[in-house]
């Protein structure tokens, strides 16, 4: 039987030792911290990355820092101990190190986990009402909350992309953004459920940088596919789930603030596209059985997108935050 009143809170780090217990300071401000057990995952920082984490934790509470070759030997021990530091060799990245995190909790005998990066805030308490709403819901067995970005806006829920999304609609975005207002427009629907615990809404995949699972199911469905580094995570996992009967959720009556890009900051913008294509072409290829032509088209519509239009949007709406805090200093 486990224990569905202690929630594991899985959080990776890489070489960002200060975001990281700033986040786990912030999580002791916020939330019940006698529910959780926090398994800290060291993606294999540099040395002095480790030690400023380690000694971070030290200021915090209370942890027992395991290698990887400890994992197998910890499972058997029960010496009471309440949060993990769980070092790892290499940098897995997000797939196989949350793995690592994810089947620690599993072992220690956790029903529930929560899965964050370590660029996430809470303002709220959020994570009560995640377990609440994930057992009213109709064979969910993951579940997100509203994501707000620093200037509000909102990320995710997601839709199912198709090649319109992939492809046509960057390449010909003049002539598909209007169009797409419409299609929306017309197509929109309020599809949040109302619940006892606030209103539940089944999208296609929620933002993976805060969500809860449930680890039976996660177990079930053979966790993360660590085939991919970083990138499309949350689509190959919900394409896992539907072929299993499961599915995601999500609710709006609570919030976190995400720093987007605070935890892979220290990646380049290339290498950083070029990861999201990698991750994103094993996805239509290995999960929706895209062929040789629509994997191009993707990939024409991916890079054209990401090294294109989506600097162009950054610097567009950097210079309409100057231009109106401008006009507001001159007021």
């Amino acid at each position: 039987m486990r224990d569905e009143t202690k929630i594991a809170m899985v959080v990776l780090n890489w070489n960002r030792a200060d975001l990281t217990i700033s986040f786990l300071h912030n999580i002791l401000e916020v939330e019940d911290t006698n529910k959780l057990l926090t398994i800290l995952v060291d993606n294999g920082s540099e040395a002095s990355e480790k030690q400023r984490l380690l000694e971070g934790v030290e200021s915090i509470g209370k942890f027992t820092v395991l290698g990887e070759n400890d994992i197998n030997t910890y499972r058997n021990s029960d010496d009471g101990i309440k949060n993990i530091l769980l070092s790892l060799d290499n940098n897995y990245g997000y797939a196989k190190g949350n793995n690592f995190g994810l089947k620690l909790a599993f072992e220690l005998g956790c029903k529930y986990a929560v899965i964050s990066n370590n660029d996430v805030m809470l303002e709220i308490p959020v994570i009560d009402q995640l377990l609440q709403c994930i057992k009213m819901s109709e064979n969910a067995a993951v579940i997100g909350p509203k994501i707000l970005g620093i200037h509000n806006e909102q990320q995710g829920p997601y839709e199912r992309l198709t090649l319109y999304h992939y492809f046509f609609y960057p390449v010909f975005f003049p002539l598909s953004w209007p169009v797409d207002k419409v299609r929306k427009m017309v197509m929109h629907s309020d599809d949040l459920e109302a619940k006892g615990c606030g209103r539940i809404k089944y999208p296609y995949r929620v933002m993976g940088s805060f969500m809860l699972v449930d680890l039976e199911v996660i177990g079930k469905i053979g966790w993360f596919d660590e085939n991919t580094f970083l990138y499309a995570e949350e689509s190959i996992l919900a394409e896992k789930l539907l072929r299993h009967g499961y599915r995601m959720a999500y609710i709006d009556s609570v919030y976190v603030r995400h720093m987007h890009g605070g935890s892979t900051s220290k990646l380049g913008n290339r290498q950083s596209v070029s990861m999201g294509l990698k991750s994103e072409l094993y996805y239509l290829k290995n999960y929706r059985g895209y062929g040789k032509i629509k994997l191009f088209l993707a990939k024409v519509g991916f890079l054209y997108k990401n090294l294109i239009l989506v600097p162009i949007k950054v610097r567009l709406e950097n210079w309409a935050r100057a231009h109106w805090k401008g006009r507001e200093e001159l007021r």
